[in-house]
């Protein structure tokens, strides 16, 4: 792991249908979390990143805590969001910008343990959220395991975990390269400085998935760079296999896609990576390539 010295998803019809037969149909507060994020951070009006959450946190990283799912959202065929509820309405889970969680679950009478970036914001009081894909066998027992839970199961979490640590102003442009569900962190990262009205670090994104389903936040996204504002947030969207008509990248992320979203390699650039292990190895050579600094850059 390379450690920064700079001192940071049409589902079909019978998932539609089961979805609400077994869960509430998401009210209001469903959706609000997020909602609430895009809004917060396309007009700068959040809190300040170094804010301390309100509320009382409540999780640990050296034990696990139990938390009861309280709603699932089945956002497409292979995805969904669940929101899981905090001891009071005033409860945060007390989780720093960049860090991540530890979910534990018994499968089949084995301990199962899976890293999870919530994507409800830092200070959100009264419940999290993980929005999650689900992958057939053989692989994707977690998320498989979580797609089964019903409402009041609860899963076990402990944090927060992981070594990213961001301050303001610590670089002027924060470069981000995502594959599939590695969305997660770049999503909690951006939503939480575009929101800090005293925040003003550009911001880029490089978005890499197989189908334009497999898109996770894709509406988000857009409208917060529609929004434009402060932070000038760019996204580039790069597909393994695009539909007809697609204008955005093809194939892998390449060098050149890099240096077109990022512009030229600048001493005061960081670079947050986070994808599957041979996207990762690929992309650290592109950005050696272009001559980033193993300083520069850090992976989830």
């Amino acid at each position: 792991r390379l450690v920064v010295a700079l001192g940071v998803v049409t589902a079909v019809v019978a998932i539609f249908v089961a979805s609400k037969l077994l869960w509430p149909p998401a009210d209001a507060a469903a959706g609000s979390a997020t909602a609430g994020l895009t809004a917060a951070a396309a007009s700068g009006t959040g809190v300040p990143v170094s804010a301390t959450p309100a509320g009382d946190a409540v999780i640990a990283a050296d034990a696990y805590t139990a938390f009861p799912l309280t709603h699932k959202t089945v956002t497409s065929h292979n995805t969904r969001l669940f929101r899981f509820g905090l001891p009071s309405p005033t409860a945060t889970l007390g989780l720093p910008l960049g860090r991540h969680l530890s979910v534990r679950a018994t499968v089949d009478g084995k301990d199962v343990k899976r890293p999870y970036t919530p994507t409800s914001g830092l200070a959100t009081a009264g419940h999290f959220e993980l929005l999650i894909k689900v992958y057939p066998e053989p692989h994707g027992t977690m998320s498989r395991h979580l797609d089964a839970l019903a409402i009041g199961d609860t899963i076990d979490v402990r944090g927060p975990l992981g070594k990213f640590a961001y301050t303001r102003g610590m670089a002027a442009h924060v470069c981000m390269i995502a594959g599939g569900t590695g969305i997660t962190p770049m999503w909690q990262v951006l939503t939480a400085l575009m929101a800090d009205p005293e925040d003003t670090t550009r911001l880029s994104l490089i978005l890499a998935n197989v189908t334009p389903d497999d898109i996770l936040l894709k509406e988000q996204l857009d409208a917060l760079a529609a929004a434009g504002g402060k932070n000038a947030l760019t996204v580039y969207y790069v597909l393994n296999k695009p539909d007809e008509g697609w204008t955005g990248g093809v194939g892998f992320v390449t060098a050149d896609h890099i240096q077109a979203t990022f512009g030229p390699r600048a001493d005061d650039a960081l670079v947050l990576l986070c994808g599957p292990p041979p996207m990762n190895k690929a992309m650290l050579g592109n950005l050696d390539k272009l001559g980033y600094t193993p300083e520069q850059i850090f992976k989830f």
